[in-house]
């Protein structure tokens, strides 16, 4: 059974499930939170499989302190950084990065800065805009020149995403560095087909046994 841990980390609202030395980060998108079902699914199959996973809340999501206006992309960086840096003094073992949409572009960028890998992101743009300051901050990072710095990336996508067109998906991918896959789904955005969902779900976790050689 696993140990499931909830806590703080500085400001920020966290769920550790522990049941191994590697863990899964799970990084939500800009609208969501810990408590979304892939987030929890995620940690479910990671328990599976042997590894522990961490859920949290970006700075004013969910249970986390703080101002939403303030959770821009070099905040949630900063987010990532204090959660990666408490696994590591006090777990140890290596660390993958999942992320969705507006957390895969921080999962990506913070793996890109510290030569994190595996990871594996879905439904995640190399730019967005018309949302003032989140478009603003996030313009100043190059997402392609960040995924041509990461290694052992997974780029997941739905045909329907209603939000970022498919075409965002081939430009991370052609972007990327050796090992890389691409792998698309008939569903939506927030990938809310069950089956589908399961699917991207389980991708992500071979990926992650394959390279953090579980």
């Amino acid at each position: 059974m696993v140990h499931e841990i909830k806590m703080e980390i500085g400001n920020l609202a966290a769920v550790i499930h522990e049941a191994g030395n590697d863990f899964i980060i799970c990084n939500h998108g800009l609208y969501s939170n810990k408590d979304s079902r892939k987030y929890i699914e995620m940690a479910m199959l990671a328990e599976k499989n042997g590894m522990s996973c961490v859920r949290f809340d970006f700075t004013g999501c969910g249970e986390s302190k703080g101002d939403f206006n303030d959770s821009v992309l070099t905040r949630r960086i900063e987010d990532l950084s204090k959660v990666v840096e408490y696994v590591e003094k006090n777990y140890g073992g290596r660390i993958a990065l999942f992320g969705s949409s507006y957390g895969g572009m921080t999962a990506m960028v913070y793996a890109s800065m510290h030569g994190v890998k595996p990871v594996a992101v879905m439904s995640t743009p190399y730019e967005i805009h018309g949302i003032g300051r989140f478009s603003e901050d996030a313009s100043r990072y190059d997402m392609l020149e960040h995924a041509a710095r990461i290694e052992q990336l997974l780029v997941m996508h739905g045909f329907k995403d209603e939000l970022v067109p498919v075409e965002h998906a081939f430009r991370i991918y052609e972007s990327g560095k050796e090992p890389k896959k691409l792998v698309l789904f008939n569903t939506d955005h927030s990938f809310s087909h069950d089956i589908e969902r399961e699917k991207a779900l389980n991708e992500s976790m071979n990926w992650f046994r394959k390279h953090l050689h579980i």
